[in-house]
């Protein structure tokens, strides 16, 4: 099989799995919603008083995930000389996956700050940061042909 169709169909299956994770985004939300809903006025699960905590540290975690995410990347992606074409996409392949799943973080922070406080609002924030982090990490098949052809 030629290599430009191995890249396709491994290409395919990273970029299958982040319209999945986008799917399961645009479930949270649903998720949300009816429950906000069929709950009115939804205040939470949880019986703390003080909510202004753990926003701070939903908000933090899901800085510091970003940040995460994009140093993982980096340091997924190191070239060494002796990396071959296919060592080169299988680097490409499980890093694109770690970022995929690791941009869902800051919506399931969300959530979970909504479930426990009713803060649809920060919810509402977290999930566009996701969808931005998930559109900045999803796996372009033009950027990885580049990549590997690079390094040849």
């Amino acid at each position: 099989m030629d290599f430009e169709e191995v890249i396709k169909r491994t290409h395919r299956i990273a970029a299958t799995i982040g319209y999945s994770v986008f799917g399961a985004l645009v479930l949270y939300f649903a998720l949300e919603e009816l429950i906000r809903n069929k709950l009115a006025p939804f205040s939470g699960f949880s019986p703390l008083a003080n909510h202004q905590t753990l926003r701070y540290i939903f908000y933090g975690l899901s800085a510091v995930s970003i940040i995460l995410a994009r140093w993982l990347q980096s340091f997924l992606l190191k070239k060494r000389p002796e990396d071959t074409p296919e060592i080169l996409l299988n680097k490409l392949h499980q890093t694109s996956i770690i970022m995929i799943i690791m941009s869902e973080l800051p919506a399931l922070f969300g959530l979970f700050l909504f479930l426990m406080a009713g803060l649809n609002r920060d919810f509402y924030v977290l999930l566009i940061i996701s969808v931005a982090v998930l559109f900045i990490f999803f796996p372009r098949r033009h950027n990885w042909e580049e990549w590997i052809s690079n390094q040849r």
